[in-house]
């Protein structure tokens, strides 16, 4: 890939929700889409869409014609995969999380050069929020935070409730683990997890509800859920809403979906509405500059870290059932 010449991308998984967003996306931004990877017939619609060929297999992908491979997969399938193309010489977007367990995302461990060739997609980290928050939490004495997400799922009769892809913790409510520990360099402990599947009488947890604490850091409180309604504003074209609550020393912010409400110490308080822009594409655009060689927006160790918490969480929710 030369300075002037668009990156080339292949997405395996391109037929799923995810898969066919990061296409369109890379598409949209003026990358070509070369191929597109997935047994589903729904796949050469979205080929002729965006110009790309079909293939069979990820093994037909050469790494002399292709500058960055999407893996979007089932999350247990995703680590087999991505380190098949890594190994191979590939950089890869790997849909989060990295795995669905830390022991099935171990085979990661052996790929040399991983830290560099691996971006893991956690598109909150997209969010125009998210650095001001960030910036925020680095300079406070934060003392709690907690996040409330929610994904919209009217039905759950996909990949989504198979029992080895961890349920809603490891699906939805690891982009909230993800992000806090990102922001918190002590270790954490789970100290209580709760599960059910009240919601949609699914074969896995459909809410979650766990507290985590961050040695010499915060308390973390998490609910995540799939619930069968739908929103009126969020993120994803709606079909996820995100509350998050910091509380430190200095004052409070909230943020929900596209808004951020923030309170001082002494007095001031501020609302403020943020341009809602598509996730999907902005996580695109940095994975460009990571095709062309830029460090990874959320790279292999921090996203183990996240699937390691939500190991504990899943765990810990179970041996109380």
């Amino acid at each position: 890939m030369t300075a002037t010449q668009p990156p080339r991308v292949a997405v395996v998984g391109a037929a799923g929700w995810a898969g066919s967003r990061h296409a369109e996306a890379f598409h949209e931004l003026g990358a070509d889409v070369v191929c597109l990877i997935d047994p589903s017939p729904r796949v050469h619609e979205l080929a002729r869409a965006v110009g790309a060929v079909v293939l069979g297999s990820h093994a037909d992908l050469s790494p002399d014609a292709v500058d960055l491979v999407v893996v979007s997969l089932p999350s247990s399938a995703q680590p087999e995969v991505t380190a098949e193309l890594l190994r191979r010489g590939f950089r890869v977007l790997v849909e989060k999380p990295i795995g669905s367990s830390s022991d099935n995302a171990a085979i990661l461990a052996e790929v040399d050069g991983i830290d560099e060739s691996l971006m893991v997609g956690y598109t909150l980290h997209q969010h125009p929020a998210a650095k001001e928050l960030a910036e925020w939490v680095s300079s406070s004495t934060v003392i709690s935070v907690s996040i409330r997400s929610a994904a919209r799922k009217l039905s759950l009769d996909s990949w989504r409730v198979a029992p080895e892809e961890g349920g809603v913790a490891v699906v939805n409510g690891i982009h909230a683990i993800e992000f806090v520990s990102s922001l918190f360099a002590g270790e954490a402990e789970v100290v209580s997890s709760y599960a059910s599947d009240g919601l949609h009488g699914a074969s896995v947890p459909d809410y979650a509800a766990a507290t985590l604490a961050f040695a010499g850091g915060p308390l973390f409180r998490l609910e995540t859920y799939w619930n069968p309604w739908n929103h009126s504003s969020g993120l994803n074209r709606n079909d996820w809403s995100l509350e998050v609550e910091v509380i430190a020393h200095e004052g409070r912010r909230v943020w929900s979906n596209w808004e951020i409400h923030a309170w001082d110490r002494f007095g001031s308080e501020t609302t403020r509405h943020l341009p809602e822009v598509d996730l999907f594409l902005a996580q695109a655009e940095d994975a460009l500059r990571f095709a062309r060689g830029q460090s990874p927006t959320v790279g292999y160790r921090q996203a183990l870290r996240a699937t390691r918490l939500a190991d504990e969480v899943v765990g810990l929710a179970g041996a109380r059932v």
